[in-house]
């Protein structure tokens, strides 16, 4: 090869060829060691130049992509679906079927935009250090700020047909994105009816926040969310997440007990107490007590309005003990919203219990 490479090189390369070939010759362990390092440095620099340029055209179609999809945004929430690792093409067509077929029972039946994105983004696990969540969570918010979407969902498809997925919502200003976690098997290779439903249910509070402000809205323009979560509560989506799920019972909780304060069947009052009691068993307080304490208040509301309702001095009594536990737990909080909420909720109580006293009401046993 050395002489090939001699007779074929023109003259000003052959005394540098014949001295190589000498030295091979001579020295052939070391002629080819160094032959070997070269050979290798060189393999490594085509694989370096070819990933720079593998990043470089997928940065690109990412940009152009961003940039299409912000010319033709609309009044329509956007929700942007990017690669789910491990699972075919159908997997992912499947998960943006289910939300936009779906996406409309969570948010006043409004218009949705679901896209590709062509991104891979980490999954990470849910109990990695917060930086490796936050530092994801920051790429999907950059996607959605060039693109001008509301929600980002990624995952991947695991052993034994298990599907994680991550969802970040735009930010508001100043405030850091959040990753929801949703975690579920699929079913004959399919996504379980149910889980389908809470799939769009977590797009659509991302993207059209509604139970988070029950109050804001008309009754009977909410009462049909709140059914609709009720049946995810009383028959739970199979395999999904206890994160995913809590989140659910939550927000019907809230949207349960907003219809029953203002006028709707008593029914409401009492679904919300259970789902908020039931959240409270596995919610850790630890973690965080302005929510906690936001719970115990809803707790004390649905008490003091069936104790009311039904003349219940012990539901009254109750109320009363459960909400300054929450206006406590509040206070020391950021919560003064939710403080100030629980604070009248306990005045009215009391002020219940107190005119009962003076009228002289017989209790029931």
């Amino acid at each position: 090869m050395i002489a090939f490479v001699a007779a074929a090189s023109p003259g000003l390369f052959r005394p540098i060829t014949r001295q190589a070939e000498e030295a091979f010759w001579a020295y052939p362990h070391i002629f080819m060691a160094f032959m070997s390092v070269g050979l290798a440095a060189l393999v490594i620099s085509v694989f370096w130049v070819l990933r720079g340029a593998g990043k470089a055209t997928a940065a690109t179609r990412q940009a152009l992509r961003a940039q299409a999809l912000k010319r033709q945004k609309d009044h329509r929430a956007m929700v942007l679906v990017a690669h789910i690792d491990n699972g075919d093409g159908r997997l992912r067509d499947h998960l943006m079927a289910a939300i936009e077929t779906h996406f409309g029972a969570f948010a006043f039946s409004a218009p949705i935009q679901v896209e590709p994105f062509p991104i891979r983004l980490k999954v990470v696990p849910s109990k990695a250090h917060p930086e490796k969540i936050r530092r994801v969570a920051v790429q999907g918010a950059e996607v959605l700020e060039r693109s001008a979407g509301d929600v980002i969902v990624w995952g991947r498809r695991g052993v034994g047909d298990k599907v994680e997925l991550r969802m970040v919502s735009a930010p508001g200003p100043g405030r850091s994105p959040e990753t929801h976690v949703m975690e579920f098997k699929l079913k004959g290779g399919h996504i379980p009816a149910g889980v389908e439903e809470a799939i769009a249910y977590a797009c659509a509070r991302r993207a059209r926040p509604i139970l988070n402000r029950p109050q804001d809205y008309k009754p009977e323009k909410l009462q049909p969310i709140v059914e609709a979560l009720d049946i995810m509560v009383q028959d739970p989506p199979p395999s999904l997440n206890e994160e995913a799920q809590l989140e659910i019972v939550d927000d019907f909780a809230s949207g349960a007990l907003s219809l029953g304060e203002r006028g709707g069947g008593q029914h409401w009052l009492e679904k919300a107490l259970d789902a908020r009691r039931r959240y409270l068993e596995s919610f850790d307080r630890t973690i965080d007590p302005g929510r906690w304490g936001i719970a115990q208040q809803e707790v004390g509301r649905a008490l003091a309005a069936l104790g009311e309702r039904e003349g219940a001095r012990d539901k009254l009594e109750e109320a009363v003990s459960v909400l300054k536990v929450s206006l406590d737990a509040l206070r020391a909080t950021d919560s003064l919203q939710s403080a100030e909420v629980a604070m009248r909720a306990l005045q009215r109580a009391e002020q219940t219990l107190a005119q009962r006293r003076r009228i002289g009401l017989r209790w029931p046993a």
